[in-house]
């Protein structure tokens, strides 16, 4: 596999899904299964293309609009108009082929607020590829290390069980011999039965665990490689990490250009009031039309300006989407606490776990130095068997916290990568190519006045911009 990898499996891939696989997963591989499987990153694939044929219709109205209509049939001029020499007294049969032209040179800027609309969305529909991509390419990380977790911990039960039954085995040959008596062989075989129960404990959840990760990669996890943490470079501080949060989060971008997005919506109710001019020509070809005998060729070429008006609909949809803008911006503020939150919590989780696995790492060594200790001193008779059997116990559950905290510690990791919004490109696996933005670049759209975030989710800021929403 190399360095820099890319979502390329096909069909190939579709194949396997499910299917037991031969070769060892690396955790990259796993990364690049869900890119190219996942059904929520193929729907926001399909939402982002959708809407790029929407771009499509949004452009269409700046062609000039071409109809033609065809009739074939019967009139009759009843005495309703003025006579004419060519008025018929009985239904005549008659044809006619009307075709129109219109272009509209002006409408208020309509048109273009909806180009940049349409242009927005795309845009914002790629970065929701992109956040789905990342939130599940963390979810992947996380299954794959809760796979390896479950493993181990399904290795130590295993070595804990052996370890009873051989104390109890020892146990049962001495209350034979009259050293041991009845109780302490019943409370070792509780042990075992303990011992037992624990395994078939993990074991089920390492089941559940398996049936998560098919569910989101889409491949069994057979033969994966051993997972450590991630050791490349981080930000040297958490307001580095909140800086390159607020930059580069796909769920703070998408959510601004959602607000860019409603600004235009907002732009097109308003452009909507306005009268629109066109420039119209109509072309009439016909024969026996509206009773009148002989043929018929019309032609028309004008300006035509519409004005319309029905009650307060048009103002009252500008103050709708003008609510609607505050509401986008309000969820972009959402949006970014909680990304900052999360950025917060992982940092310092992180921080956390990193003295939690010392500590832990401590005791188990000293546990299994323990329980040696109790095997030597068994020998010479100061130690009992159950005395053996209790710091065996202290010594797996030493070493279950170890593995858990292990584990979590390499997930958060990546979860502060993540919540970054840099976790692909740091991988160095490139994102699905409809993550890519582009439309509001090659469409020539200004930037939104509030693409920047920062300093607008303390509560000192948030009096001046309330009243900002209100400009």
């Amino acid at each position: 596999m190399p360095v820099k990898l890319k979502a390329k499996f096909g069909l190939a891939a579709t194949f396997v899904a499910f299917a037991q696989i031969s070769h060892a997963l690396s955790l990259e591989d796993t990364i690049l299964y869900v890119l190219e499987t996942n059904p929520e990153i193929t729907a926001a694939e399909a939402n982002k293309q959708a809407i790029e044929f929407e771009l499509d219709q949004a452009e269409s109205f700046y062609y000039p609009r071409f109809e033609l209509e065809a009739w074939a049939g019967s009139s009759l001029n009843n005495g309703t108009t003025l006579s004419d020499i060519t008025s018929s007294d009985s239904a005549l049969s008659g044809y006619s082929v009307t075709g129109r032209i219109s272009q509209t040179l002006w409408d208020g800027g309509e048109r273009r607020a909806e180009v940049a609309r349409q242009a927005l969305r795309i845009d914002a529909a790629a970065l929701r590829v992109m956040e789905r991509a990342e939130v599940l390419s963390l979810e992947a990380i996380r299954l794959y290390a809760d796979v390896l977790r479950s493993q181990e911990l399904v290795r130590l039960a295993r070595e804990n069980l052996d370890y009873h039954r051989e104390v109890y085995a020892r146990l049962e040959n001495a209350h034979a011999s009259g050293v041991v008596p009845i109780g302490d062989l019943q409370q070792a075989q509780e042990r075992v039965f303990q011992a037992e129960d624990t395994l078939f404990e993990f074991e089920l959840g390492a089941n559940d665990i398996e049936a998560f990760f098919i569910e989101v990669v889409g491949v069994a996890p057979t033969n994966l490689q051993p997972m450590g943490p991630y050791s490349g470079a981080r930000p040297s501080s958490l307001d580095q990490a909140l800086s390159v949060a607020r930059q580069k989060n796909p769920t703070i971008k998408f959510s601004q250009a959602d607000v860019a997005a409603a600004e235009s919506l907002a732009q097109v109710a308003r452009s909507s009031r306005m009268p629109k001019l066109n420039l119209e020509a109509d072309l009439i070809h016909g024969e026996n039309l509206n009773g009148f005998e002989g043929r018929t060729e019309d032609a028309r070429l004008g300006l035509m300006l519409r004005y319309e008006f029905q009650g307060n609909r048009k103002s009252a949809r500008e103050q709708e989407q003008i609510r609607r803008v505050s509401e986008a911006r309000s969820n972009l503020l959402r949006q970014s606490r909680r990304v900052e939150r999360e950025v917060r919590q992982a940092w310092r989780n992180l921080e956390t776990l990193q003295e939690r696995v010392t500590a832990v790492s401590q005791q188990a060594r000293l546990s299994r130095e323990l329980r040696a200790t109790y095997e030597e001193e068994y020998q010479v008779g100061v130690r009992s068997l159950l005395d053996i059997l209790n710091t065996q116990s202290a010594l797996f559950q030493a070493e279950a916290r170890l593995v858990n905290q292990r584990s979590l510690q390499r997930y958060i990791g990546f979860k502060l990568l993540a919540t970054m919004g840099v976790l692909l490109p740091t991988l160095k696996i490139e994102p699905p190519k409809d993550s890519k933005v582009y439309a509001q670049d090659a469409k020539n759209i200004p930037d939104s006045e509030i693409s920047e975030v920062e300093g607008r989710s303390d509560a000192r800021s948030l009096t001046e911009w309330r009243k900002s929403l209100d400009k």
